[in-house]
């Protein structure tokens, strides 16, 4: 008997929104199950023998997210496309998933070999008995349009994968031999503990990082924290191998000591009905050997800080932080009560008498936020860690001493939660947030969904394991009145972190020895603490309000199907795709006049009672300036921090509200339960048309501002990316010139600027949910009467304002290699970064599609020559790039080993390789990579949020091509193999002529900076130079009344 438990479907509690069907089993050798079954995911009984995905390979943390890089435009809504489906009689738009999670974790360490439970996540995708290839389950995902990542907490390690359906089965066998008879081959020892060192080198200047590690370094003594849970070359190999020790042999006695299949909890997310998920589970994970027992637990563990102390340490760019720290019991088994939940809402509340608005009212602080994180550091069997985190201004670094009297005003808020005593409203109203959110929970990423499910297994009753999270189910002021005793001054931890500090102001304390950390630490003094424990309340503190924006109306609208909808439904049946209709249709165009154009799409498909509303305030020629760059960036800051008392209420009530800046256009999203969404958007408007920010918040947002600007590009990665945009983007303003044009502006400036947003920008709407076309017609005039001079009424001209407007763009002449470089910004960086981007001209279908394939084929085969061969580095990808209208390819390596020039000739090297790999590529393969790259196209949208920004994409980019990924289908469809062979010659072959346009920016370490400087090479000060070399292609952007018919209203 493989099975001794069974939980059903009908005993599991799950929203209402989810068609999935759950079972919970546990194996005969104490493994733990959950099984899901989608009806919606299609698949069929061919051979799982598909092809590389885009996507493929392990998946990557270190992706771009840098603030000068408009990733709407610069992806073109098409980097991620990612979703690799199969057959086209029976292609699935949906991904299968698996993850198990191991409980056990760095805390398991032994000091013999410190990080070794980081080690084994890597060595253990290293091959098994039945698939002794180590590239094996890398190499099958990716011809299954899959991908794989894995992750080391302190008391679970959690693996995970995704595939395309059909490819389920094939995966689970290989997934499984890891935990039955794992190899961790002894070749490739030195190459995994060189990949943890790079993972490790990459850390050594992230903040949180380093602030993690100290916190190991200055735990108590005795404490199961006080470790170095990272791992490195050091550790791993150097202080074992000093020890008479092998490596690969403590890793092995690791894994025989903690490896169980009591300790594991698996969950499959596949399509198959669940009696053969459940079959298959018996016959692949029953094998796994047990019997070491349940989880250990290191409850009753000592604490891990001792309280009443305040350390100090510099910020790598930057900025001011300062931490509070209180250490909570483990409160695993009070999860239906949540206790910690209700005091983060209060200390982490932005509403009206919050702390945060009191604060941002002196000029203080920027930022807060309160709670213990869902990772392990936050919560484990030892402790909860509740953290207070304050982003400072310099006005906030100087209230008291190094910011102390921050942590003043933070108790005279916790003195007043205690004196008013635990209010059952507010627990009511979190209750009510947090169940209709679960009720109508949308459906999350597949692999996210399983390795979050995989922890919970575990750490919930089988009843809970979905809706544990959300779970507000007892009301205990007893409980919250005991969790609020541990907020005692002689049980918290202080850590101010700034870029003031420099590492010779602690010259005379012993550094951390892992990241090289300087730092001070001191004991407060008995009337320090006994100060901040007697905090009287302050005037302008007090309990938050009563929250307007909670939701009551939960129907679903019904509205009969439009002549026009039904326009749309046909176009989209044209094509041979696999997504519905529903989905696919476009939105229709129901207000042109004036400076105003509104979109709206009634939902057919999720038919949930969710409502997103995207606002567009697009000012021409704002760019044309530096001081109109970053008057807009400001401008938007000081816009979301004037707003943030309403939207914050309106988050917790399940609305949320994103105000961001992107090339010349303000945008504001709100999304969320429909009942309140046009009350809140009516709040916004009007806060826009009576915007006067107060001038002690306008400076703490300039301030951020001007942070932003300096530190985003403090990551190499993020430099490098920087430059390569700033050189194609003719009309782009160096960071150099965006702060000195902020240095002169002020106040009036932002007053002006939204005013002139309100009556002179060109305005673009987009709504799309459970709202009828009568409602949606109704905000839109709503809206309207924000924007002036109403020039909607009556039979008025279409498209008073809706001239097509343009960009231009630096266009490579063939032949043409330009190179940038520059230094890291931070001297103590020790990564070096590299992209080689390879342009091919103004965007049309034919090559949009030709590249779309070119990363299908060629995605894992670099990560796997540079990354896991080669060992360039921990972040290796490729990728196309749409950077308005300009298609391109970029290569990207980040390197603590190596230099650019050393990236760059491996990179032509693979790149060289690669012909003949394509050249001898079987017709049959060939064929497999159109399919997967095809199926990638098909992808569905998974909530109503992401159809929304499909759609948004087109419209606030001037594009209106909704079927774009579809005509890219039919291209790529026709590529013949000689035809794409020739193709590629033409514009990456080392030979070609008509090609080789390249622009490679190059980030050097200052172990490298002699080679910043060559004959070759621009500076990053030279880019107004670059940009006069070059040829200059204007893309001119569509016009609504070019491409859509008008609705009427109703």
């Amino acid at each position: 008997m493989t099975v001794v438990s069974t939980t059903g479907e009908s005993e599991i509690s799950k929203p209402l929104t989810d068609k999935r069907l759950y079972r919970r089993v546990e194996l005969a050798n104490g493994m733990v199950v959950l099984l899901i079954s989608d009806p919606d995911m299609n698949t069929d009984d061919t051979d799982a023998d598909g092809s590389p995905s885009g996507g493929g390979g392990e998946a990557d943390d270190d992706m771009v997210t840098d603030d000068e890089e408009d990733d709407a435009s610069e992806s073109g809504g098409d980097e991620d496309d990612g979703g690799d489906e199969d057959d086209d009689e029976a292609s699935s738009t949906k991904k299968a998933a698996v993850a198990m999670c191991v409980s056990t974790g760095s805390f398991s360490d032994p000091e013999e070999i410190a990080g070794v439970s980081h080690f084994l996540e890597h060595m253990l995708f290293m091959g098994s008995k039945p698939f002794p290839n180590e590239n094996e389950y890398d190499s099958f995902l990716s011809k299954n349009g899959g991908s794989s990542n894995a992750y080391t907490d302190l008391e679970c390690t959690n693996y995970f994968f995704d595939v395309q359906p059909k490819g389920l089965y094939g995966a689970l066998e290989r997934f499984a031999a890891f935990f039955v008879s794992p190899l961790c081959r002894e070749d490739a020892v030195e190459r995994e503990v060189q990949a943890v060192e790079s993972e490790f080198v990459q850390a050594l200047q992230n903040n949180a990082a380093r602030l993690s590690q100290l916190r190991c370094h200055t735990a108590a003594k005795g404490s199961i924290f006080n470790k170095f849970f990272w791992g490195n070359h050091k550790s791993l190999i150097a202080d074992p191998t000093a020890r008479g020790l092998s490596p690969r042999d403590e890793l092995l006695k690791y894994h025989k000591a903690q490896y169980s299949a009591e300790r594991m909890g698996l969950v499959i997310l596949g399509a198959e009905p669940l009696d053969t998920l459940q079959g298959w589970t018996s016959e692949l994970f029953s094998p796994v050997p047990s019997g070491l027992g349940p989880p250990v637990t290191f409850q009753g563990e000592k604490k891990p800080f001792e309280g009443g102390w305040l350390y100090k340490l510099p910020l790598t760019r930057d900025g001011h932080e300062l931490h509070v720290l209180f250490q909570l019991p483990c409160l695993h088994g009070q999860y239906e009560s949540k206790p910690d939940d209700y005091v983060s809402h209060l200390i982490g509340h932005e509403g009206k008498n919050s702390l945060l608005s009191f604060l941002k009212s002196k000029g203080l602080v920027t930022h807060i936020a309160a709670g213990v994180s869902h990772d392990g550091d936050g919560r484990n069997t030892v402790a909860y860690l509740f953290n207070v985190t304050f982003l400072l201004t310099e006005a906030g670094l100087k209230c008291g001493e190094d910011g102390f009297g921050i942590v003043e005003y933070l108790f005279a808020y916790i003195n007043l939660m205690k004196s008013k005593g635990p209010q059952e409203w507010i627990w009511e109203e979190m209750a009510a947030a947090a169940k209709m959110k679960f009720k109508f929970a949308e459906e999350e990423e597949a692999q996210d969904y399983v390795q979050e499910l995989a922890v919970n297994l575990r750490l919930y009753k089988p009843a809970h394991i979905l809706e544990g999270d959300y779970l507000h189910e007892k009301w205990d002021p007893a409980l919250i009145t005991a969790t609020l005793a541990h907020f005692d001054p002689s049980n918290m931890r202080v850590e101010v972190q700034s870029s003031s500090f420099k590492d010779e102001d602690f010259a005379a304390n012993p550094r951390e020895p892992w990241f090289n950390i300087a730092y001070a630490g001191q004991k407060l003094s008995a009337a320090t603490l006994e100060k901040l424990g007697g905090m009287a309340g302050v005037q302008g503190l007090d309990l938050p309000p009563r929250n307007p924006f909670l939701p009551s109306d939960f129907s679903i609208k019904a509205q009969d199907l439009l002549a026009e909808e039904r326009e749309g439904y046909e176009r989209a049946a044209a094509f041979e795709c696999p997504t519905p209709e529903a989905l696919l249709a476009p939105p229709l165009l129901i207000w042109d006049a004036g400076r105003l154009e509104a979109w709206y799409k009634f939902d057919r498909f999720f038919k949930t009672p969710r409502l997103t509303s995207l606002l567009s305030f697009h000012l021409r020629g704002c760019n044309a300036t530096a001081e109109g760059c970053v008057l807009l960036k400001l401008s938007t800051k000081v816009l979301e921090d004037v707003l943030v008392e309403t939207t914050y209420l309106a988050d917790v009530a399940g609305l949320a509200t994103s105000v961001y800046s992107c090339q010349e256009r303000l945008e504001i999203k709100v999304e969320g339960f429909s009942h309140k969404l046009p009350t809140l958007v009516g709040e916004i408007l009007e806060g826009m048309a009576k915007f006067s920010p107060a001038p002690e918040r306008f400076e703490a947002s300039k301030e951020f501002v001007k942070r932003s600007l300096k530190n985003s590009i403090v990551k190499p990665s993020r430099h490098a990316t920087y430059l390569r945009l700033m050189s194609l983007q003719m009309d782009a303003w160096p960071l150099e010139f965006q702060l000195a044009a902020l240095e002169k502006l002020g106040v009036e400036d932002t007053k002006a600027f939204i005013a002139r947003l309100l009556s002179e920008a060109h305005k673009q709407v987009l709504l799309h949910g459970n709202a009828t076309l009568a409602e949606a017609n109704g905000l839109v005039s709503t809206a309207a009467g924000f924007f002036g001079k109403r020039e909607d009424e009556g039979e008025g001209e279409r498209g008073g304002a809706g001239a097509p407007h343009t960009k231009n763009m630096a266009q490579l002449k063939p032949g043409q290699r330009f190179v940038h470089s520059a230094l890291v910004q931070n001297p103590s960086e020790q990564n070096n970064a590299s992209e080689v981007y390879i342009q091919l001209g103004p965007e049309n279908d034919g090559d949009y599609a030709a590249l779309s394939l070119l990363e299908q084929i060629m995605y894992e085969p670099f990560f796997d020559t540079l990354r896991t061969k080669e060992q360039l580095g921990y972040s290796v990808h490729c990728g196309l790039r749409n950077t308005f209208g300009m298609l391109g390819f970029c290569f990207v390596v980040v390197s603590s080993k190596f230099g650019p020039l050393h990236i760059e000739e491996r990179v032509d090297t693979f790149l060289s390789d690669f012909s003949k790999t394509l050249a001898d590529m079987s017709a049959a393969e060939y064929q497999q990579h159109v399919k997967s790259a095809v199926e990638a196209k098909h992808q569905q949208d998974q909530t109503l949020t992401e159809e929304t920004e499909r759609h948004w994409d087109h419209i606030s980019m001037g594009r209106y091509n909704f079927f774009q990924r579809n005509h890219h289908v039919v291209e790529m469809s026709k590529l013949e193999k000689q035809t794409f062979l020739d193709w590629y010659a033409k514009h990456f072959g080392q030979e070609s002529s008509e090609g080789g346009r390249r622009l490679t920016v190059r980030i050097f370490n200052p172990d490298h900076k002699d080679c910043v400087a060559d004959d070759r090479s621009y500076s990053d000060g030279d880019l107004l130079n670059f940009r006069e070399e070059v040829d200059v292609f204007t893309k001119t952007f569509k016009t609504p009344q070019s491409v859509a018919k008008l609705v009427k209203g109703e």
